[in-house]
């Protein structure tokens, strides 16, 4: 007989991102974790207590993914513009994740508005216009809830929309605002 697998940690935190990924926060049970693994729930709580500590490491992996998404250059387009292509691009890429950190309330705290995520934006928009905090603030906020509307019809699989299009109407709405809030001075 052969022996069976040493389960490590490591082993149980990518299970459980692979099935986030795939199915859905909901659908992580310490049952469905040990089938992915092909192991009893008892390798799980050697490494961990609960299946929350799990489930908060799962909610780390995906804050870091999405931090490094909106940190992506994209070639010939301004950081400013490629923070909302990315968010996009995440929504699209990481459905699931996308779902479980910026459309419901199980993270419990707004991700994109907290650290590092809103000073990293705020710094990126204002380096590249000269705008008051006032100004800016307004601007980021109006273009996430474009974006989101965007990513989230990504994320729910009720959009198809080409990768031009997509970067064509955020450029669009964004000088729309541009105009708009400097017509306000």
């Amino acid at each position: 007989m052969a022996p069976r697998q040493k389960i490590t940690k490591e082993m149980i935190l990518q299970g459980a991102i692979q099935l986030t990924e795939q199915y859905g926060m909901d659908y992580l049970s310490s049952k469905t974790l040990a089938k992915q693994l092909n192991c009893s729930t008892q390798p799980l709580f050697w490494y961990y207590d609960t299946l929350q500590d799990i489930k908060d490491e799962v909610v780390k992996y995906a804050e870091q993914l999405f931090s490094e998404y909106l940190r992506r250059e994209i070639p010939e387009m301004t950081p400013y513009k490629a923070i909302g292509i990315n968010y996009i691009r995440f929504a699209e890429e990481h459905k699931q994740l996308f779902r479980l950190l910026l459309m419901s309330n199980k993270v419990g705290q707004d991700i994109l508005n907290s650290e590092p995520n809103l000073p990293f934006i705020m710094q990126t928009l204002k380096s590249e216009h000269s705008f008051s905090d006032d100004v800016a603030t307004k601007i980021a906020r109006q273009m996430w809830i474009f974006v989101h509307g965007i990513a989230t019809m990504f994320a729910t699989d009720t959009a198809n929309i080409s990768p031009s299009e997509v970067s064509e109407m955020v450029t669009e709405v964004f000088h729309g605002l541009l105009t708009f809030h400097s017509c306000e001075k």
